[in-house]
Parts: C-alpha cells; structure tokens; sequence
C-alpha cells in the first residue's frame, strides 16, 4: 500500500511541478561568432513514440534521439568543422559530406549510419546557444562549450593527504564547460563526475539540459584520460586502483579552485554531482581532512549531491557543513542502508545532509540507454555488497571493515585484496558478490532529476 501511495504521489508531482525556463535576451553581441564547440541533445518527430529512448524530452525522462557535440575552426580566414563527426545516435555516427557558413549560421548535408541524407540549419540565437533544425523534423539547442584544463595532485588513498598533497602525482586533467542561455557576466556551475565507465555518455547530455535550463552551466570532468584510462579501459575494468576515488576528489577541488579564478563564474555558486564512482567522488570532497587539504577554510561547494555510492562509517566525523543529498534506489548493489546511517549519524552533529531511497530501483536507475519495458538486467559481473559490508573511517583516517568482534586494516591492503586476513571469509560472505540486478527506473529517474533542479535552485541561485 505504501509504494502504491508512493508512486501515486509521484505521479502527482512529475504532473505539477514546472521548473523555471531562463529568460534571456537574444541580441547577439557585435562580436559574437559561431566558433569553437557547440554540445546538446537532438530531438526528431519521427522518433517520438520510441519506446526505446527516443522521443521528446522531458525532465527526467531520458527520451532524445541523438547527441550534437562539433567543432567549428576558422583558419586561413575561412570556418571549417575540426572533423567530419556530426551527430552521435549512441554507438554510429552521421557523417558530414558538405556544409556552407555565413557570418552566424550555416547549413550542413549529412548521411547518416542507415544511408539516409538530410540537411540541417544552424544558427546563433545567443551569444552562448545555436539553434539547429533538419529538413526530416530534427531540432537541437546547443551550448557553447569551452575546453579547460589545470593541475592536480592526486593522493592515491585518504591516509596520503595527511601530510599534504604537494608530495603526490600531478595530472593535468581536461574538462568541458558548456554555459547556459543568456548573456550574464557570472553564472553559477554544477560539476558533473562520471562513473567507473570513463566517459562523456548521454547521461551528462540530459542532466545538461536540464540543468542550463535553470541557468547554471555545467562542467564536466574527464578524470581518466590523464591516468591513461578511457572508454575501451575504464576504471570498471579493474583499474581501481590506477584511479581511486580519492583522486578524483582532489581533481573535484582543484576543479573548484579552477572555477572560482573564471571570469564567467559565481565562485560562490558552484556544485558537484557524480554517478556510482563519480558520486563517491562528490562525497569525498566534503571531508575536511580532504577538502582543507586543497581548498583551505574558506572555499568549499555549495551543493553535493551523489548519486548511488558507498558510503561509510566515522568514529569522528569532520565533515563540511554545506547541503549534501544522496540518491540511491531500495535495491541497490550496495544497500541503501549504509547512506541512510549516514544521515542519520551526521545530522546528529547539526550537519546538512538528506537522501532520496526510491522503491523498486536498482543500481544506474536513471540510465539514458536503459531498458523502457521496466524490467531490470542481470548483470554477472557486476559487484554488490551486504548490508553488513561495512568500511570506517577512524579518527586519525585509517579505513577498516568492521563486523562485531572482527576488524580488517584495509591501508595494509592496498590493493583491495585482503585474502591473507584472518577475517577474509567473513568479510567475503558480506563484501565480495558478483551477480545483481542494474536497470532504470523511469520514475525514480524522473523524480530524482526533479529533486536534483529543486536542490540547484535553492543552494546555486
């Protein structure tokens, strides 16, 4: 009876909620020009019943037919495209065969993967979006995107920040940072960090759109390229330790220092976001052992949201005092339990801290390529824990498993594989599984994405 309430109520929601659309003025600046990188999501008309993940967008829903992400140059005093890459269907690719620019627009003929021709306008409705339209009833809003890059140090495990981080590895790490509509001096920005998959997927394309839709921009980071990782060899693919989440949250932090020297950037105004690892990674940079280590007293987010982590246990917690709000579904691969105690615990001690446990969801919930019958995949591979799998955080930042009487150092394992413990078959039985079930929840998605815009609002405006 509850869930059926619950999703009743949801219902109710998804139908009433209007989030605000940024108003902005479209008169160009004189100086204003179609160059550099334009990224978005492409919607068609034939596509709109897909029941697949095509069709018109909505907050949360995940339905779009393709992805936009190009490159305009200008050299020898003519504009060209960087490549002949046009528009991403998910795994193929149309292709370019001629194109014409004039002084804030252009025309573009492509192929695409199924042999079919078409031809699209573009043209420049603000100094930071590009408005595309096919001749087969295609459209796109595109977003200026701009190529950042800055240094990082990366502490491998939480116990190498406690003397500093200037003594560890240093990366350079590359990120996009596309700017909502208008023409503002300053904009607020959410970053976004991806999961142990290693790339740019559509998950980020539509929570870009919605969140630039409320005026905020987003950037988004690419920790893997650096460490020699991508989507071919992603951090999933037993990498974790060529990557740990800890560095992520230093390159997160160095991130935010980074933004707060932009000139196109509220400094005050900046959150984090991340999926599976990448929301790890968001929840690490709050704590201060971590956080103080980079970006001293002063600075910090001003919003975190993680989605589906692993969460863990304090003896003492030190932690930033800002919002922090979890979204993880009731039947996870690593049980809800373990953020809800967190919760529960920190906000004990006056913290900030809330989550969003949705019914029936799993693992990758708000997946853009997940399945649109509702029934989730079994994944064999794919790891999940007990509910009594739980990791600490002791006061001087040494990190355990802990089960009644048993206790395993997990610093004297670094590589995570503890077989040699006296308490390696208890903690097996609760921390080592393979099998579970990953798949969207088209409702949880759609209520998470509503949740997150509302979270934005209120802490980056």
């Amino acid at each position: 009876m509850k869930k059926i309430f619950y999703y009743l109520s949801i219902s109710i929601i998804l139908t009433t909620i209007s989030y605000s659309k940024n108003v902005f003025s479209k008169s160009l600046d004189p100086d204003a020009t179609i160059d550099g990188r334009w990224r978005g999501i492409t919607i068609c008309k034939w596509d709109k019943d897909n029941k697949w993940g095509g069709g018109e967008y909505k907050l949360g829903n995940g339905k779009f037919s393709a992805a936009m992400d190009f490159t305009i140059l200008e050299e020898g005093g003519k504009k060209k495209f960087k490549n002949d890459r046009w528009i991403n269907h998910g795994d193929r690719t149309s292709k370019i065969e001629s194109f014409k620019f004039k002084k804030n627009s252009f025309t573009v003929k492509d192929e695409t993967p199924w042999k079919d021709k078409d031809k699209w306008k573009g043209k420049l409705i603000s100094n930071n979006t590009i408005q595309v339209k096919s001749g087969d009833g295609c459209k796109a809003t595109l977003h200026r995107t701009e190529e950042i890059s800055f240094e990082s140090y990366s502490p491998k495990n939480l116990l190498d920040y406690v003397d500093g981080v200037e003594n560890d590895e240093k990366f350079t790490i590359p990120g996009l940072l596309t700017l909502p509509d208008g023409d503002k001096d300053k904009y607020p920005v959410m970053i976004m960090i991806v999961n142990s998959g290693c790339e740019y997927n559509m998950r980020n394309f539509t929570y870009g759109v919605d969140i630039k839709k409320e005026g905020v921009a987003t950037l988004e980071l690419d920790n893997c390229k650096s460490r020699g990782l991508s989507r071919f060899n992603p951090i999933g693919a037993g990498n974790f330790n060529i990557l740990t989440p800890w560095m992520g949250a230093a390159d997160a932090l160095y991130a935010l220092k980074f933004l707060q020297k932009h000139p196109k950037v509220d400094s005050d105004k900046i959150g984090i976001t991340g999926f599976s690892w990448g929301g790890q990674v968001a929840l690490w940079t709050g704590l201060d052992i971590i956080r103080k280590s980079i970006v001293g007293n002063e600075s910090d987010f001003a919003l975190r949201v993680p989605y589906y982590p692993f969460c863990r246990y304090f003896d003492e917690p030190n932690y930033s005092k800002n919002k922090l709000h979890f979204f993880i579904g009731e039947k996870d691969a690593v049980p809800p339990i373990h953020c809800q105690n967190m919760v529960t615990t920190f906000n004990k001690l006056s913290y900030d801290m809330s989550i969003d446990v949705f019914p029936d969801a799993y693992h990758n919930f708000d997946d853009p390529y997940g399945e649109w019958d509702g029934k989730p995949k079994f994944e064999p591979m794919a790891w999940y824990v007990t509910d009594k799998c739980k990791f600490w955080i002791a006061k001087d930042y040494t990190r355990s498993w802990r089960l009644n009487d048993m206790r395993i150092e997990l610093d004297n394992y670094l590589d995570w594989n503890v077989r040699e413990d006296k308490f390696y078959k208890e903690y097996a039985k609760e921390c080592e599984h393979n099998g579970v079930m990953y798949g969207r929840n088209d409702i949880a998605s759609q209520l998470a994405s509503t949740k997150l815009i509302q979270l934005i609002n209120q802490h980056l405006k």
